[in-house]
């Protein structure tokens, strides 16, 4: 019996066994926001200088962004200002990034200002839109901009799928309350009513941040769009912002884990180990009783 005893020390303490729980894997989809300021908001004497200022804003804690780009339809070149506070060139999530831009704007019109950027060998853009009035006296209406916070929860799915909850913040950066706001999602139906409108008058005011959350139930690697519009003064405010959800296409053997394909392995061949070493013992038993 001692020398089966040693067998078994000198067997687990060459064996390292790998439990499935020890390791996680967890795939994080960029999530990037941009706001367009434009200043000033109205050129009332006619055509004149406008500077558009951006902010860009990185909404995962658990991803920097690097690679990132902002670009506008109406006004070129858009130039970085500031907000890289460690010099990493990564936008961290506690970091706000400025651009400016410069032009001039003859007529009432609206930019397009987009930003990318990557993580995860994932791209995530995201559009905003300003109007500029000029050759009038009327308030200047600005586009509202959809920020979304928290992109899906959770971010990824197994390979059975499972339930996503989406939500959704939408903000106006401008200077006049916006009327009959709408939120659509082209994939998602199941929208909650909104949450934020504080003075309860059914008014986007530019100091409100306004809730939604749809939940639905995905099978497979799903993109979807949502949109948000707006009225100021007549014109209408508009923005969109695309998600991606990625749902495990892979056919694993054990049930999924969150673990990489490598890990998986590591624990199959632990589990089929130990069940060898257990097998070995009995045999040994066996035969010691039949001895006796």
């Amino acid at each position: 019996m001692k020398r089966i005893l040693l067998i078994l020390i000198l067997i687990f303490g060459c064996v390292k066994i790998v439990w499935a729980q020890d390791s996680q894997s967890v795939l994080y989809v960029p999530l990037i926001g941009i706001t367009s300021v434009p200043n000033p908001l109205a050129l009332q004497k006619g055509p004149g200088k406008v500077t558009y200022n951006y902010a860009v804003k990185n909404f995962l804690v658990e991803t920097p962004i690097t690679n990132i780009r902002v670009v506008d339809d109406v006004c070129s070149p858009v130039k970085f200002v500031t907000g890289d506070d460690n010099n990493n060139g990564m936008l961290d999530y506690a970091e706000t990034w400025r651009y400016a831009c410069t032009t001039t704007l003859s007529q009432t019109i609206q930019n397009t200002a987009t930003v990318t950027g990557t993580a995860n060998s994932m791209t995530a853009t995201q559009k905003a839109y300003s109007t500029v009035v000029v050759g009038s006296n009327n308030p200047p209406p600005l586009v509202s901009v959809i920020n979304i916070t928290k992109v899906a929860y959770p971010l990824s799915l197994p390979t059975q799928g499972g339930n996503i909850t989406f939500t959704y913040k939408v903000t106006n950066p401008g200077v006049v309350p916006l009327g009959d706001v709408v939120i659509s999602d082209n994939k998602c139906k199941d929208m909650s009513g909104k949450l934020g409108d504080t003075n309860g008058n059914n008014f986007l005011d530019p100091n409100e941040v306004w809730i939604y959350s749809c939940t639905m139930n995905l099978k497979e690697t799903t993109t979807n769009v949502v949109s948000v519009s707006g009225y100021a003064n007549g014109l209408m405010a508009a923005s969109n912002a695309s998600i991606t959800v990625k749902v495990d296409q892979t056919s694993p053997a054990f049930p999924m884990t969150g673990r990489s394909n490598n890990n998986s392995n590591m624990v199959i061949w632990g589990t089929m180990t130990v069940v060898l070493i257990v097998l070995v013992i009995i045999y040994i038993l066996k035969r010691k009783l039949k001895g006796k």
